[in-house]
């Protein structure tokens, strides 16, 4: 392997690693679902016949994306402050790693994508993402007395390409990774 592969693979990696934790965490800040970032519902991944994401959140089986969406909404019902209005979840992350597992990912895409784009791009890479930070429980938005509960967490994402991104000319929007496996662990 040479060093600009390398170089191509950390740094892309890195980038969309950022990209992806930028939109899934202020996703759960905001109280906004994240089912559609999981490879469940996605044309190429379907068409494929690859298996549904498996999702382990603190060593529970969830069946499907959106049932974790509901498990978040219930962890947003905090029980300690009745007004609906005034009750918080806040994931702050502190830091995280990854670690590509294949660089010329092939499973679901098109031979035009096979065709277009060399394993040295970046863009079919498959990915380890691990990321722990805090999640807090409590009624404010940026104080750390507004919060009564701070715990750990830690999440494990497998990412794939989305070809239902990548395939359309100039891709600069949408999300160009999704979750294939999710282990979600907080104490």
């Amino acid at each position: 392997m040479s060093a600009n592969f390398n170089e191509t693979n950390i740094r892309c990696s890195s980038e969309a690693a950022k990209n992806f934790i930028d939109w899934y965490y202020r996703q759960l800040n905001d109280a906004k679902p994240v089912s559609h970032g999981y490879i469940n519902g996605h044309a190429a991944y379907t068409n494929a016949g690859h298996a549904p994401a498996d999702i382990c959140i603190n060593g529970l089986v969830v069946a499907t994306p959106q049932e974790w969406d509901k498990l978040l909404d219930q962890q947003r019902e905090a029980p300690k402050q009745p007004d609906p209005n005034k009750r918080r979840v806040r994931y702050d992350v502190e830091s995280f790693d990854v670690h590509v597992i294949n660089a010329d990912y092939r499973f679901g895409a098109s031979a035009k994508m096979l065709e277009l784009n060399a394993p040295t791009d970046g863009v079919r890479m498959m990915m380890v993402l691990t990321v722990a930070g805090s999640v807090l429980f409590g009624t404010g938005r940026s104080k750390a007395e507004d919060y009564w509960e701070k715990q750990s967490f830690h999440d494990r994402f497998i990412l794939v390409p989305n070809w239902d991104v990548l395939e359309k000319p100039g891709a600069r929007y949408g999300r160009k990774y999704l979750i294939s496996s999710h282990n979600y662990r907080a104490n």
